[in-house]
């Protein structure tokens, strides 16, 4: 499964700009037989001096899972450039989620100053354009 992925998803965060909360949630979405969820971060996270927007894969309700409970997964988070594609910015990671680590990411995804400048692309009409591509092992 080299660079096959189960599921694609696009998120939208609206009003990027303005949003007041320290993290944001995407809706939630099932991949193999566990639900997922992506997690930012607008303003960074306190592992991202550097003033990024911080973005994570987490599984939601994980208090609900079992105790032996755990998955492999490959993902691919990308912040799409609106204006040119291949300017997008993505990472990849692989991670064995499991009770105790429930979420996994990149706390320096892409700097501030970049995401919000109005010509760089990231932000268009006050929406950044997130897509995560997650497969379970």
């Amino acid at each position: 499964m080299a660079n096959q992925y189960e599921k694609k998803i696009t998120w939208m965060i609206k009003n990027f700009s303005s949003l007041q909360s320290e993290k944001v949630y995407s809706d939630n979405f099932v991949v193999g037989d566990s639900k997922w969820r992506l997690l930012a971060y607008p303003k960074g996270t306190w592992k991202s001096s550097n003033k990024c927007l911080s973005l994570f894969l987490e599984v939601p309700d994980s208090e609900s899972l079992p105790a032996e409970w755990e998955r492999h997964a490959k993902f691919r988070l990308t912040v799409v450039n609106q204006k040119s594609e291949e300017l997008s910015q993505q990472k990849v990671a692989q991670h064995w989620f499991e009770n105790s680590a429930t979420t996994f990411g990149f706390p320096s995804m892409l700097p501030l100053a970049k995401l919000l400048d109005q010509k760089d692309g990231f932000l268009v009409n006050g929406e950044v354009k997130i897509v995560a591509e997650v497969a379970v092992l």
